[in-house]
């Protein structure tokens, strides 16, 4: 199989918007790795599945795929490598996401520990560690060590050539822990910069509606309720085109219908139930 024709028309699906073509073109390809014992394939489109299913949230289906993956390479003999650990990095993402925020840290110490073993320099392979760490870091409620994380993630990426969507990535990571801290003003400078670097891109980042809710949050933490509304609306438009109401669109839902309790209460409530109803399918499949 040409895994690298394969990996080339996923991309373009998603260039042009065939999201719900994504995942039966990836099982599709899976079925016929598994049939032709191509295991290194099959490692790779479990990857691609496993990033499809944690984007969607489709938390079960992720875990799945990590699962399969680990077996897999297991089999393979690859334990204690780079490869290996690239991958593991995947499903400790998966773990992230699905709320397993404990379970996803292990993981990344055990990546850190083989990038360590291993003397690893690449900086896209150290940024994609430090920035998912952040993120779980994050979700543990240590806005420091995410900051932490982070501020050795961004030169890694400012220093990479054509890692403009990366670096807007981490600096949206940035202010985000910034703003949990009330570092308003370095969030703020820090979004700003993401916005024009997002923009710059020929194709859309999957992450701008990251960066939009958290100027809506800056926003509503300085009083500014209609910018607020404005900046969660969009990012709640985008979130649904690329991946449907997921994870990411409930939590703007939320954070909207707070903004929206002093100056339109029955859209508030409704928008709040809306939310609550979501987190609670969602959970249902996690």
């Amino acid at each position: 199989m040409n895994i690298q024709t394969i990996l080339r028309d996923l991309e373009n699906l998603f260039r042009t918007g065939q999201y719900a073509e994504v995942e039966p073109y990836l099982l599709t390809h899976l079925k016929d790795a598994r049939t032709q014992a191509d295991q290194p394939t099959q490692l790779t489109l479990l990857n691609e599945l496993m990033g499809f299913y944690r984007s969607v949230s489709r938390f079960a289906d992720a875990l799945n795929c990590a699962k399969q993956a680990v077996t897999l390479m297991d089999s393979m003999g690859l334990q204690g490598s780079v490869h290996y650990a690239t991958t593991l990095l995947n499903v400790a993402t998966a773990y992230r996401a699905a709320g397993q925020t404990a379970h996803a840290i292990d993981l990344f110490g055990q990546v850190q520990t083989i990038y360590t073993t291993h003397h690893v320099q690449d900086a896209y392979l150290l940024g994609s560690l430090y920035n998912n760490l952040s993120l779980a870091h994050q979700e543990a409620g240590d806005h420091a060590k995410a900051i932490d994380c982070l501020s050795f993630a961004l030169p890694l990426a400012e220093g990479r050539t054509n890692s403009t969507a990366e670096v807007a990535v981490t600096l949206t990571n940035l202010a985000l822990s910034r703003i949990q801290l009330n570092q308003l003003d370095q969030a703020r400078t820090e979004l700003r910069r993401a916005m024009q670097l997002f923009e710059s891109l020929s194709r859309p980042s999957a992450h701008y509606s990251a960066a939009l809710a958290a100027l809506g949050g800056i926003a509503h933490r300085e009083g500014n309720t209609l910018e607020a509304v404005a900046c969660f609306e969009r990012a709640l438009a985008d979130t649904q085109a690329r991946y449907g109401k997921n994870i990411n669109y409930a939590m703007t839902l939320e954070s909207l219908g707070v903004v929206l309790e002093h100056a339109d209460p029955t859209r508030s409530q409704t928008l709040l139930d809306e939310a609550d109803a979501l987190f609670a399918a969602l959970q249902a499949d996690a």
